[in-house]
């Protein structure tokens, strides 16, 4: 897995931040493409990615998503930097999930804590309805500060594909599902809209 760092000078001090990314199995001579969460990118700051041997690449291209808005369903970001040659690192296909199926339940793969190299936590999916018209992809995986962006899998013919980024926790001071406080980690979960945005913004920056 690789991580995101970006840059940014406040008062003439330089504050990093820190996220992951998830790599797309995109054929390119030159560049690697990756989805990141919106959020994590402002296309002001410089940023680099890294791997976990100190090999680097200079993000040279950031596109936020249509109508881009922190935490909602387009928290997300294409990036373009040169090619890493990271030893046995994973290239995602993108997996949409329906948009009509019942999630409750679903398992999903996602890293266990910061700096391991894969997906090694098995968690599940829940739908949170807090009004009609205001909803949450929700999971129940354990979630670190530094995880926005992270990737979220499911196995499907015997490959981990990407379904979602991890966008970070949600604290509810009244539960749907228990009516008491309680913190979730959310999803931005990958739909065919979506998917067609992402498929045309790597098209226009090949």
């Amino acid at each position: 897995m690789l991580r995101l760092q970006c840059v940014e000078s406040v008062q003439a001090v330089e504050k990093n931040t820190r996220s992951r990314i998830a790599v797309l199995d995109i054929e390119h001579p030159i560049y690697d493409f990756a989805l990141a969460a919106g959020h994590a990118v402002p296309t002001e700051r410089p940023c680099k990615v890294k791997d976990f041997r100190g090999n680097s690449s200079d993000v040279d291209l950031i596109r936020l998503a249509d109508n881009y808005a922190p935490g909602a369903q387009t928290d997300w970001a294409i990036i373009r930097f040169p090619k890493i040659k990271t030893q046995n690192l994973v290239r995602y296909r993108l997996e949409p999930l329906a948009d009509n199926e019942n999630l409750k339940g679903v398992e999903v793969k996602f890293a266990q804590a910061i700096g391991l190299p894969k997906n090694t936590q098995i968690c599940q999916l829940n739908t949170l309805e807090f009004s009609t018209k205001h909803k949450r992809v929700t999971h129940n995986c354990s979630v670190i500060a530094g995880q926005s962006g992270s990737p979220v899998t499911r196995t499907v013919d015997g490959e981990d594909r990407l379904v979602g980024l991890n966008l970070g926790q949600l604290w509810m001071f009244q539960s749907p599902e228990t009516g008491r406080p309680d913190r979730k980690g959310y999803i931005n979960l990958l739909d065919a809209d979506t998917l067609l945005e992402i498929e045309t913004y790597i098209d226009e920056a090949r």
